[in-house]
């Protein structure tokens, strides 16, 4: 449905670079990223505000780089709402049908639709003064919804309203969705609302896509560290590559990766990384056998998370302590104390990546 070749856009401010991803019809894309990564200025060259410096933009497998955004028939919802102050809202959702040949009583019933699907046909003759940030948001949408696009576009859509709103925007916006069978793209700087809100994520580091695929992935094994860092991974250390081609090792102190585990795909270079799932580690108590990714160390730290409990371990030769989460169930079996010995066993537990 959507497919971007190799798109460059360069302002002083923001950029994008290189970026080449494709969106199948009807699915829903979360673009996620630090600000100034570029994201609006993703959609902005979708929607046809910018033209880029070079690559191609294509929409049904039509080339569309060099359309006008009335052309392209593309939705967009800003963060800011921008609804016209001096038009109530009725008269806000027909905007964009103005332009838009056909007789007034179809424009009309389009617009009640519209404003039935997203529960503000009671709003019809306030103004934008009088509307909370919900109402606004949703008579946002409803403009954009309302000239039917083949693709809705959304920017930071729900950052502006308090969170209980927020929540029932999303639930809306997945039903919305699912009801019409859009594709959308949503930008958010809220990675929990990308989970929920996305089939996919993509990632933009610095104007260049750093990860495009499924949320679990990206949380599992995120390719670069960048990606650990924004996702807000722990157990990060720095590694080195070990052995010869094809029988590489990637080390960290007394943490080895399998050989194979070392960037098969080639996508990536730089310093290597390796991530320790801290609740896929095993703790074992009591005297163990030394072996391959077995780490004696002590308990200098144990927290309270509610669903789960936190146990930090210092081991020798890791420039930082291991955080492992157990289950409430095995801390009340066998509740962990300050300066016991113990056991981690981090063997499937372990991702590499690299800078």
């Amino acid at each position: 449905m959507i497919r971007l070749e190799h798109v460059s856009r360069r302002w002083p401010e923001f950029s994008i670079r290189d970026v080449t991803l494709e969106v199948r019809e009807g699915q829903y894309l979360a673009i996620v990223g630090p600000t100034g990564a570029g994201k609006t200025l993703l959609l902005e060259l979708l929607l046809g505000i910018h033209n880029p410096d070079q690559g191609r933009i294509f929409l049904g497998g039509e080339d569309v780089t060099l359309l006008p955004p009335e052309k392209r028939g593309i939705g967009m919802v800003y963060q800011d709402y921008l609804l016209f102050p001096h038009l109530n809202v009725e008269q806000n959702l027909a905007f964009g049908l103005r332009y838009r040949q056909g007789n007034r009583e179809s424009g009309r019933q389009k617009v009640r639709e519209t404003a039935r699907l997203l529960g503000i046909d009671h709003l019809m003759h306030r103004y934008q003064y009088t509307l909370s940030g919900g109402e606004k948001q949703r008579v946002a949408i409803g403009r954009a919804l309302v000239t039917e696009p083949r693709v809705l576009l959304l920017d930071e859509p729900l950052s502006a309203l308090d969170r209980s709103t927020a929540r029932r925007l999303r639930t809306e916006l997945k039903s919305l969705h699912r009801s019409k069978k859009l594709t959308i793209l949503h930008v958010t700087h809220d990675l929990a609302e990308a989970r929920q809100m996305g089939d996919s994520i993509a990632l933009i580091n610095d104007g260049e896509l750093d990860f495009l695929g499924a949320a679990a992935d990206l949380l599992r094994r995120p390719p670069t560290l960048f990606a650990a860092n924004f996702v807000g991974a722990v157990n990060v250390y720095q590694a080195r590559l070990e052995g010869e081609d094809g029988e590489r090792r990637v080390v960290a102190g007394p943490i080895v990766a399998q050989p194979g585990a070392a960037n098969p795909s080639g996508r990536h270079t730089g310093m290597p990384h390796l991530i320790v799932h801290p609740d896929e580690v095993g703790l074992l108590s009591g005297e163990t056998a030394p072996g391959p990714n077995l780490l004696r160390g002590e308990i200098v730290g144990i927290a309270d998370e509610g669903n789960y409990v936190e146990v930090v371990i210092r081991i020798d030769d890791l420039p930082e302590p291991l955080t492992v989460y157990i289950s409430r169930q095995s801390a009340r079996d066998r509740m962990p104390e300050l300066g016991a010995s113990v056991t981690a066993d981090v063997g499937n537990a372990i991702h590499v990546l690299y800078e």
